[in-house]
């Protein structure tokens, strides 16, 4: 429960409740699939946590839990517990379980930036995992190169994904494998189709799994032959993939990277069709909430991980993102994935 006690520590609420089941698998490391059912888990800085569970789940042995039936006053419930009038909660709580409260007179505060000040900055065992994850998404991404046929389609070649992802420790995938020939990059996230591998086609494969719980996320380019439009735009992008993960640096903003890599794209004149954010988080979900964006000044700090993705989508002719994963270390950056990206490469 070390992550409750910082928790704790930095609330300016006595009282919080967490009901995202992420968070509270975070916090307590504990899974729940509660459905539409009512799940919270009250956090306070003058009494042990304590968690609100249907009976039809298993309680955990090592935390507080009060346990209802369906159709119980779960705010009733829950206020029982409540010392004070204000109470923090986490922005993903449902409207039904909320309003009741507010109903009641209480004062309601968004307590998300808590939870995500602690969570967004991972520990040596974290990034260690996700390192161990991004090693088992690289050693899959080596292997597509020499599996591309003339002929396979583009949905083909996902289900080679995912079968080559249930073959290593992975546990699951992070999303849905991304496949994508030539035209159909143009949409940053495309469904692979029925569409089939031509002798001068470039393929995007976009792709992650899930490691002891933490996500892998990796996006490479694959040139078939030639295609000279296509490897111009690679090159820009990778130019522009670089420049992020040179941005990064503690102290630095956030803002800071998406000005670099768009930065590239811009002077290349292919400003207008970069049409995505430069990242974002990566922890024990896919996305989490670090937006590597112009919009976010947030300074860069070590323990942060996130993705750096740079990308030109030209509708009707097709694009090209590079994707990797860092983490911000004392000193500077670590990039996680040491798949090869360099365009002599990637040409097959």
């Amino acid at each position: 429960m070390k992550r409750i006690d910082k928790l704790t520590n930095l609330m300016q609420e006595s009282q919080l409740i967490i009901s995202d089941k992420m968070m509270i698998f975070y916090y307590t490391g504990h899974r729940f699939d509660v459905g539409e059912r009512m799940i919270a888990l009250l956090v306070g800085k003058d009494h042990e946590p304590i968690l609100f569970l249907n009976k039809l789940f298993e309680a955990p042995k090592d935390i507080k839990t009060i346990v209802y039936e369906d159709g119980d006053d779960t705010t009733s419930l829950i206020e029982n517990y409540l010392t004070h009038k204000n109470i923090a909660v986490d922005g993903n709580w449902a409207s039904r379980f909320l309003i009741p409260f507010i109903n009641k007179g209480y004062t309601v505060v968004n307590g998300s930036p808590y939870l995500e000040q602690i969570r967004t900055l991972k520990d040596d065992f974290e990034i260690s995992t996700l390192i161990e994850a991004s090693h088992h998404n690289d050693r899959i991404m080596l292997e597509m190169e020499s599996l591309l046929k003339v002929g396979m389609t583009e949905i083909e070649l996902a289900e080679i994904v995912r079968e080559k992802q249930s073959t290593t420790p992975l546990t699951g995938v992070s999303f849905e494998p991304i496949v994508l020939f030539t035209e159909n990059i143009a949409d940053p996230h495309g469904v692979p189709s029925s569409r089939t591998l031509r002798e001068d086609d470039v393929v995007l494969i976009d792709m992650g799994g899930i490691y002891q719980d933490y996500c892998s996320d990796m996006t490479r380019c694959f040139f078939m032959g030639e295609n000279p439009e296509m490897e111009h735009l690679y090159k820009i992008v990778l130019a522009a993939n670089k420049a992020g993960i040179e941005a990064v640096k503690p102290g630095s903003r956030l803002s800071d990277v998406d000005k670099a890599t768009r930065a590239v794209i811009e002077a290349a004149g292919y400003g207008p069709y970069f049409v995505h954010r430069t990242g974002h988080g990566i922890g024990i979900e896919c996305h989490e909430n670090l937006d590597v964006s112009s919009k976010n000044d947030r300074i860069i700090e070590p323990g942060m991980c996130f993705s750096i993705e740079p990308g030109i989508y030209i509708p009707g002719k097709g694009g090209i993102r590079i994707e990797d994963l860092v983490h911000v270390t004392k000193d500077g950056v670590f990039v996680m994935n040491q798949c090869k990206k360099e365009f002599s490469d990637i040409k097959k």
